[in-house]
């Protein structure tokens, strides 16, 4: 189906190339009036005698050196002015996708509802979020009452993968749930970089003050936030509960990882027994590189596709008698 929107890009890379239109409208004309052998013979034959003294020419004829090059020309200006309604991948894709992963430690991700707990969950769809991003810079923050740096943006994902392994509750020196707190370090982290990217939050609550920093942090950024719930709402629960599976376990606090996700203008994501999730997630961290790095990726040159054309109507002047008089 044609995308409507490709119209509102098309421009010219070249624009003063469409100039060429000028001289090759006046040469045309000239050649149009050249051709008409009645307005060459009127001073030269009596009126009543002209229609049967000349024969006329060919050069008016839909096929004929005449027509072809009234074509031509202007589809050469088209082509040098460089015609172009649609982008093309930045060199520096592979580097430029930046994802800023900040993991809960609190005492709740030992929660055991998602086996063997939630914070081994994480761990597993972390590496799996990791490996599906192939060289991507990715770094690492760890979270409960206080943030820290766990690693910084690096496109090593064996690196990665030791220090997620090394995640563990209560390793931080503060406890709490304050996701707020992991802000500053992103930006930080982010600008170092020199361009946008993602925040991804996995956890499985938050406080009630966090929506209120993230609101404003949205007015102030463009990094996209990502919020992974990792748990089972009280409604999961229950269904387990009914079938004999209870598990005693703190509820996944869905609506507070709802409000900050809302807040900061992000999605929010809850974990899931499959893939689900994680191809969720990695289309939104794809589009919204594409998006936030769409000035940085050069414009295609649409002329060539009319190449093809140009040289097919150059190829008839190899043709015997075929030219134009000057």
């Amino acid at each position: 189906m044609f995308d409507w929107s490709t119209l509102l890009q098309f421009h010219f890379l070249r624009p003063y190339w469409l100039l060429l239109l000028v001289p090759f409208a006046v040469l045309s004309v000239i050649q149009w009036r050249r051709s008409d052998l009645g307005k060459q013979w009127e001073p030269v034959i009596a009126p009543h005698l002209l229609p049967s003294m000349i024969v006329p020419g060919s050069q008016r004829r839909l096929f004929s050196p005449l027509w072809v090059s009234i074509i031509l020309g202007p589809l050469i200006a088209l082509t040098v002015a460089g015609p172009s309604w649609e982008r093309g991948d930045s060199p520096f894709a592979q580097d430029a996708a930046a994802l800023i992963i900040a993991v809960d430690l609190s005492a709740s991700m030992n929660e055991s509802d998602l086996q063997p707990s939630r914070l081994q969950r994480a761990r597993d769809k972390i590496l799996k979020l990791a490996e599906a991003r192939g060289d991507a810079y990715t770094a690492l923050v760890a979270y409960s009452g206080s943030a820290h740096t766990v690693l910084p943006l690096s496109n090593d994902s064996d690196m990665l993968l030791h220090y997620v392994d090394a995640l563990a509750v209560g390793m931080l020196p503060r406890r709490g749930k304050a996701p707020e707190n992991v802000l500053a370090i992103s930006d930080k982290l982010l600008a170092a970089r020199g361009n946008g990217g993602s925040l991804l939050i996995v956890s499985d609550g938050a406080n009630e003050q966090s929506a209120a920093v993230f609101a404003d942090w949205a007015e102030e950024t463009d990094t996209q936030l990502l919020v992974w719930g990792m748990g089972k709402t009280q409604a999961q629960l229950d269904a387990d509960a009914a079938r004999g599976l209870a598990a005693r376990a703190q509820p996944l606090q869905e609506a507070q990882l709802r409000a900050i996700s809302d807040a900061g203008d992000g999605h929010y994501e809850q974990v899931s027994v499959d893939d689900s999730d994680l191809k969720s997630l990695l289309r939104r961290i794809n589009r919204h590189y594409l998006l936030s790095e769409d000035s940085a990726r050069p414009w295609l040159d649409g002329g060539i596709y009319l190449l093809p054309l140009i040289m097919l109507c150059f190829l008839l002047w190899f043709r015997a008698g075929w030219v134009l008089r000057w």
